[in-house]
């Protein structure tokens, strides 16, 4: 309303009351200076502010900059400030995204690393980065990418994905999200990453669909990474504990499920679910916007 109210100019002799009457000495000055009068205002049974209001856009400078201390009777706000609070409306939706910063992902099996940005500074995934994280979690592995079948789109990939004759296998794009949302959380900017794709995982692993992650962040204990990562909707969380094995493996999924794992490295006998009360009501809750870092 107040971007538009200043962006539109009324006519000296036509205007509905506004919050003007706190400069009534001032705007009547402009008023009569412009060769106005109140008659068109008094017509409809209104008063000077009526007048006011209509002659608002031939105050002089310096009536607007005391205007912008005073607020409207019965409302407690003024119109001139909005432009300068739309303009910084305008940036709010991007700013999160300048703010952020690189992030090194390093799978720590073959020491190869990439420092990325997931978001562009207008909050839209980059995806030349995270095709790059994508090359370095399948560097040095002893198969080649997947390949999903003729026609059909990459497995994990985001909703919308184009069909591609023998594409390669994608890492989906909200588990990046989510990664990139916790280390900005914890303020650290590595991740180490135990185990991504693995294309020889049992049948329906997410791991073998670019649905799942293994990783741990340097300086946080995996029960307080584990922890924090619950607190998401639509995820599996998972969170190994044996002195030989400790790291947490993060997937998306539609319902939520977590738990605990206790086994050597290369045995689950030890997992045991970690029941949540408040999952169910957290994941119809869930919105994409959820899955932006802290403060988007």
């Amino acid at each position: 309303m107040g971007a538009q109210r200043r962006a539109r100019r009324l006519p000296c002799d036509v205007g509905p009351a506004g919050p003007w009457s706190g400069l009534r000495a001032a705007a009547m000055a402009a008023a009569m200076a412009a060769g106005c009068t109140t008659a068109g205002a008094q017509q409809g049974g209104g008063t000077s502010s009526d007048a006011t209001s209509a002659a608002a856009d031939t105050i002089s400078t310096n009536a607007r900059a005391t205007e912008k201390t005073s607020t409207s009777e019965g409302t407690g706000s003024t119109d001139t400030t909005s432009g300068s609070a739309g303009d910084a409306q305008a940036t709010t939706g991007v700013a999160w995204a300048q703010r952020l910063s690189p992030i090194v992902f390093r799978d720590v099996n073959t020491l190869t690393d990439v420092l990325m940005r997931l978001y562009k500074d207008d909050g839209s995934i980059d995806e030349s980065a995270a095709i790059e994280v994508e090359r370095v979690l399948w560097i040095g592995k002893d198969e080649p990418p997947p390949k999903v079948g003729k026609g059909a789109a990459p497995v994990g990939a985001n909703k919308g994905a184009k069909a591609d004759d023998e594409a390669p296998l994608h890492v989906n794009r909200r588990l990046l999200q989510l990664v990139v949302k916790v280390t900005e959380h914890f303020g650290v900017h590595e991740v180490q990453v135990i185990s991504s794709h693995r294309g020889k995982a049992r049948k329906g692993s997410r791991h073998r669909s670019g649905e799942a992650i293994d990783f741990v962040l340097p300086g946080v204990p995996p029960k307080t990474l584990a922890e924090v990562l619950r607190t998401y909707p639509r995820v599996g969380v998972g969170v190994y504990i044996h002195p030989k094995a400790q790291f947490v493996h993060l997937d998306v999924r539609e319902q939520s499920y977590h738990w605990i794992d206790g086994s050597p490295p290369g045995r689950v006998w030890r997992e045991q679910a970690m029941p949540d009360a408040t999952a169910k009501d957290r994941d119809a809750a869930y919105s994409p916007r959820q899955d932006l870092p802290d403060g988007a």
